[in-house]
C-alpha cells in the first residue's frame, strides 16, 4: 500500500509541475520555475520511496528528506522573491 501511494503522490506532484511550466512559458516569471522544480524534487523524492527495498533502514533513508528540503527550500525562496519585487 505504501508503494501505491507514493506512486500516486508522485504523479500529483509530476502533475503540479508540468502545470507549473505551462504558466512560466505564458508568462516567463521566475516564481512559477521555481515552483515546477520544486515539485519536481517532490516527485523524485517520491520515487525514491517508492523503489526503496522494504528491508532498508530508515537510518540509510536519510539522504531522501534531503530532497523535500531543497523542494521546501525552493518554495520559500520563490515566494520571498516574488513579494520582494
Amino acid at each position: 500500500m505504501n508503494q501505491f501511494m507514493s506512486g500516486a503522490v508522485m504523479m500529483a506532484s509530476l502533475c503540479s509541475g508540468i502545470f507549473f511550466l505551462k504558466f512560466w512559458r505564458k508568462t516567463e516569471d521566475r516564481f512559477f520555475v521555481l515552483f515546477a522544480s520544486a515539485f519536481f524534487l517532490f516527485a523524485i523524492e517520491r520515487c525514491c520511496f517508492a523503489f526503496n527495498p522494504l528491508l532498508t533502514p530508515i537510518d540509510t533513508l536519510s539522504w531522501i528528506y534531503l530532497i523535500r528540503l531543497l523542494a521546501f527550500l525552493l518554495i520559500i525562496v520563490a515566494v520571498i522573491d516574488k513579494n520582494r519585487t
